[in-house]
């Protein structure tokens, strides 16, 4: 198969100029393009790759795809005019191609509104404690065995970044790889031509409805994840899905290929947690439990806090277990797993203060963050800071407002607010708290100072929303430096006189 194969597998299409028999690259960043790389001219958001055509063509592009014909005509690079939505279909199955070089690599692809960074962390925690190779893909970022996160932007990135990645894994030799599938990248085909192994469900709940229009939609949308298994159940694909979350048996039906349930609640699914229990491991937080599983009951000891991190083990659990490693392997690595990046991460030692930074940017996600901490905040005051970000579904604020009306004190920020109105982002969080200890500092590192600075020996205070993201947008666009966890340590050192263990 050459490259006018694939390309004639798209039946509806212009062809202006000949096309090159292979290329050496593809990119849908013109700054990226070299000598005989194909550009992918997506229309997106805020950017239309259209615009960037001439000058692919001048950094060396011997092939363009695109979905707005204007009669291009270029000496030596031939351009291929699609429908936009088929743009990435074509676009992933030339990465695809060009990426292959045959040997096998196991997928796992993780969905859902929250857990998603945690699992496919977990995923590739464990695998690496179990002595093999592995990946990671998603919000904090991409990574390969033990390396450095390097951030890459969104979620899911586009198409042809994916499957760059993919093919860097397999140069590599790497076996396994588990990377988060957003709503956003199912419905955009940011996933197209990933063969996916094993489909993950964590949970539904209310977000992203500015993009999805309602929860119907939103969970359709999610579903679409299960279409990237197939229908040929002699494959070994799997569906991997929480049974507490109220969309299940949607997610259920959608699901063509073998389903493994999970559950804190029903102890009909094939892998059931009970007896869940806080506890310590070498002095610090931990939770105990045991598991009903198709082969026996284990008991269980994980270094998190919360019964929701215990579901998101119980789905890294069964995926690695699905890849051929046995239960009980898995079970004896539990206490050993790193702490998870911004997510229930409990920051500093030898402070006379808890701080706690956690990625919770949804009412679900807030609710289960407060419900996981109430035993350690017993007796204590705490303190949130929370934000909204610009560019976002705002009619989830005075839900989040009111859920953590819980708390004895609160400073409202943003989180990236773009282009948008600050006092718009901070009020819709305000309409819903129901009393009045809070304040609103819009600017989030301020918002970090001030709740270091009102903070008193023995308070919880508890940084949401940002979890390890180390920037904010601001209007414009305009990126620069913040760290929730940074600048808090630092405002704590100096306030209690304290050199902590940062973890940073």
């Amino acid at each position: 198969m050459n490259l006018l194969d694939i390309i004639n597998k798209i039946k509806v299409k212009k062809i202006y100029g000949k096309i090159p028999f292979s290329i050496s690259g593809i990119t849908s960043n013109s700054k990226e393009i070299v000598e005989n790389f194909c550009f992918v001219a997506n229309v997106g958001y805020t950017v239309n790759g259209h615009n960037f055509i001439d000058s692919a063509v001048l950094n060396g592009a011997t092939l363009v795809i695109a979905s707005e014909d204007k009669n291009y005509c270029y000496d030596n690079c031939a351009v291929v005019v699609v429908k936009e939505k088929e743009v990435n279909k074509l676009a992933s199955m030339i990465a695809k191609f060009i990426n292959d070089n045959g040997n096998i690599l196991n997928i796992v692809a993780v969905t859902g509104t929250n857990g998603k960074t945690s699992i496919t962390s977990l995923i590739h925690n464990m695998l690496r404690l179990l002595g093999t190779t592995s990946s990671y893909l998603g919000t904090n970022g991409f990574c390969k065995n033990d390396e450095d996160l390097i951030y890459l932007g969104n979620t899911t990135p586009d198409v042809v970044t994916l499957h760059n990645k993919i093919g860097e894994i397999k140069r590599e030799n790497i076996k396994h790889f588990a990377f988060e599938s957003s709503s956003h990248a199912t419905v955009l085909g940011r996933i197209y031509n990933v063969n996916v192994d094993i489909a993950v469900f964590s949970n539904l709940t209310h977000e992203h409805l500015d993009f999805h229009g309602d929860m119907q939609t939103y969970c359709y949308d999610k579903a679409l994840l299960f279409s990237t298994l197939g229908n040929d159940l002699l494959n070994s694909k799997y569906g991997v899905l929480n049974k507490d979350d109220k969309y299940y048996n949607i997610m259920s039906k959608c699901l063509y290929q073998q389903e493994i349930s999970y559950s804190i609640l029903d102890e009909s699914a094939d892998f059931y947690a009970f007896n869940i229990k806080s506890t310590k491991i070498d002095n610090k937080l931990a939770t105990s439990f045991d598991i009903k599983t198709p082969e026996e009951t284990f008991s269980c000891l994980i270094p998190f806090i919360g019964d929701f991190m215990v579901s998101n083990v119980l789905a890294a659990i069964i995926s690695v277990w699905l890849k051929g490693f046995e239960i009980r392997n898995i079970v004896n690595i539990l206490p050993n797993l790193s702490s998870l990046l911004g997510r229930m991460e409990i920051l500093g030692e030898n402070l006379p203060i808890d701080i706690i930074s956690d990625f919770a940017h949804t009412p679900d996600g807030y609710v289960k963050l407060l419900e996981a901490t109430r035993e350690m905040r017993k007796g204590r005051r705490t303190l949130l800071l929370t934000g909204m970000g610009g560019g976002r579904d705002l009619s989830k604020g005075s839900f989040i407002g009111e859920i953590i009306s819980e708390a004895d004190y609160i400073v409202i920020t943003t989180d990236s607010p773009r282009d948008e109105d600050v006092e718009v982002l901070m009020g819709v969080i305000e309409k819903g708290i129901t009393h009045k200890n809070y304040e609103k500092v819009w600017f989030r590192t301020d918002a970090v100072k001030r709740i270091i600075e009102i903070s008193e020996p023995g308070d919880v205070i508890i940084l949401a929303s940002k979890g390890r993201e180390d920037y904010e947008i601001l209007a414009g666009g305009k990126k620069v430096w913040h760290s929730d966890p940074e600048i808090a340590l630092a405002e704590a050192e100096k306030k209690y006189n304290v050199n902590t263990i940062r973890g940073i």
